[in-house]
């Protein structure tokens, strides 16, 4: 006999109603919460219980169909009169729902798991949130699942997810398998569709929520997360891009304090990161694809051929427009490797050669060299990005990398790290304006002292209160016309001048400098959860750069 604990929310109030209405073709919500309660209880289900106005009804996005339906809905009209409507306060004025007496909103009961917290409400969604994203509805029903069900839940495609890192990656080292774990967060959630789930059959899966583990992401074998949202795989053998620095990017089972101290002794690096903002059915499919070997779904990139066509598309698709220059001479030719075709999958793709021309507003044609937006590459075959994923971005529209071939291939100087490496790290860099994402490559791929030591402090989060700040240091450095320190939030900051011939050249130049004192490389080598980085040109030749942590 299974014991239950139920709490005052069970039977307290009379029926309301007896109907119910349905949402989209397969969600029904019932109006009577006694009546739902008891059909919960019996069923073992969650009841997921709505506050809101009757008309109109309340409805969630149906995408969020799938995780409701493992629910019981019921629906408390906030709005109605008589004693439907003192029924509903007094409901309202439970502890339990105190936070949604405002404007009303969602609320779980655990009428499923057996144990303390059984007939309890475990969390609540303001009503604003629940109707803007579909992604915090299902968050808020997948954290009672991972608080209180079992370390592995099975989806709608018979997928098994692992709630705990740990367990997750002892089933892979059993297994012999590749390791895929999908970071959650409130606004974004890994969902694959029916093609992607026969492939994702060929690795363990693990699904976590950001708040969660952050521990886990600070390990130095994760931080190509970047504390973001995304998903990522963990190979035993290589597989992805080798850094001249694999030993520092490894990660086992006992990096979280979740696994006993008897767990195996064993090592994976983190071969593939797909941001959230870049995961597409396909980059998805030809991350797996190479995964598991096979090449016959290794998809390349659709590559368009004309900038205005290009454009639009990534306005409307909400990407950024990735855009390859391409010149007439030996190497100046964009060819992606490998390693990149997941992330290129979530890029609008365009390639141009240096000699095109387009026509102005006022009718002349011009080369594409000549344009401003194209400048930062000193007529240099390269690429550029425009970032069109956030309209409410300051840098909406605008250019955002300006980067010339020769600092993606053979080694440029600087002390940077391999051609791989610096490709993906450019593919990688967080949605910020051209100079704020330039400084951070440049850190990301150098090296430091030692033969394989890793410049850290840009590894977490880009912060806008320090990319600000770096920023206003940079701009005064400027008018001084000298490098000069205003001090950091924290008291954490490096400024100085950069010299170079472009704007890349200027940023690995001011890494060479901060590397060549000792202060400064202090800072730069150590990890910071949060950072900025900015930088402003003086003249056509000189830059000066701040780091903020």
């Amino acid at each position: 006999m299974r014991t239950r604990h139920f709490s005052s929310l069970a039977l307290a109030f009379s029926v309301v109603a007896t109907a119910s209405f349905v949402v989209g073709s397969e969600l029904t919500w019932h109006q009577d919460y006694n009546m739902a309660y008891r059909q919960a209880s019996r069923q073992e289900r969650l009841l997921l219980v709505a506050f809101a106005p009757a008309d109109p009804p309340f409805r969630l996005p149906e995408d969020a169909g799938p995780v409701l339906r493992e629910c019981m809905l019921v629906h408390v009209a906030t709005d109605r009169d008589g004693p439907a409507r003192e029924q509903a306060e007094r409901l309202l004025q439970a502890t339990a729902f105190r936070p949604l007496r405002a404007d009303g909103g969602l609320a779980v009961i655990n009428l499923k798991y057996d144990g303390p917290q059984h007939g309890h409400v475990i969390r609540t969604l303001p009503r604003a949130d629940a109707l803007a994203s579909a992604t915090r509805v299902v968050q808020l029903i997948d954290y009672v699942h991972r608080k209180l069900g079992p370390e592995v839940r099975t989806d709608g495609f018979g997928l098994r997810w692992h709630t705990t890192y740990a367990a997750a990656y002892r089933e892979a080292d059993k297994l012999g398998k590749p390791l895929l774990i999908a970071v959650d967060s409130d606004t974004h959630r890994f969902t694959p569709d029916l093609a992607l789930a026969d492939q994702l059959r060929n690795v363990v899966l693990a699904r976590l929520h950001i708040d969660e583990c952050q521990r886990l992401l600070t390990n130095s074998g994760m931080r190509k997360f970047h504390g973001a949202p995304g998903i990522g795989l963990l190979e035993q053998h290589g597989g992805g891009v080798r850094t001249d620095a694999d030993n520092s990017n490894r990660i086992s089972a006992t990096t979280t304090d979740t696994v006993a101290a008897s767990s195996p002794p064993t090592q994976r690096q983190v071969t593939h990161v797909i941001p959230s903002r870049l995961i597409t059915k396909q980059g998805v499919s030809t991350m797996l694809a190479m995964a598991v070997g096979e090449s016959d779904n290794i998809a390349a990139p659709e590559w368009h051929d004309d900038y205005h066509q290009a454009r639009q598309a990534a306005e409307r698709e909400r990407k950024m427009l990735l855009i390859a220059v391409d010149g007439e001479e030996e190497g100046q030719r964009y060819e992606p490797r490998r390693h990149s075709l997941p992330l290129l999958h979530g890029y609008v793709c365009l390639r141009q050669s240096a000699r095109v021309e387009y026509p102005t507003r006022r009718g002349p044609v011009r080369r594409l060299f000549q344009f401003r937006d194209f400048q930062p590459l000193r007529e240099q075959p390269g690429l550029v990005v425009y970032d069109f994923t956030d309209p409410d971005a300051e840098h909406y529209g605008d250019v955002v990398s300006a980067m010339p071939y020769k600092y993606l291939g053979p080694n440029p100087g600087n002390r940077v790290f391999s051609e791989a490496e610096r490709e993906h790290a450019f593919m990688l860099l967080e949605p910020n304006t051209l100079t704020q994402r330039t400084l951070t490559w440049a850190i990301r791929v150098s090296k430091g002292h030692g033969g394989n030591q890793r410049l850290r402090s840009a590894d977490g989060q880009p912060c806008d209160a320090r990319m600000a700040g770096a920023l206003r240091n940079s701009v005064l450095q400027c008018s001084y016309g000298c490098g000069h320190h205003a001090g950091g939030l924290s008291g954490g900051e490096i400024a100085s001048p950069g010299p170079g011939d472009d704007i890349v050249d200027g940023a690995l130049n001011m890494v060479r400098i901060w590397r060549g004192s000792p202060p400064h490389y202090g800072m730069m080598v150590r990890f910071h959860r949060r950072f900025g980085y900015d930088m402003h040109p003086s003249n056509s030749r000189h830059w000066y750069g701040t780091g903020r942590f």
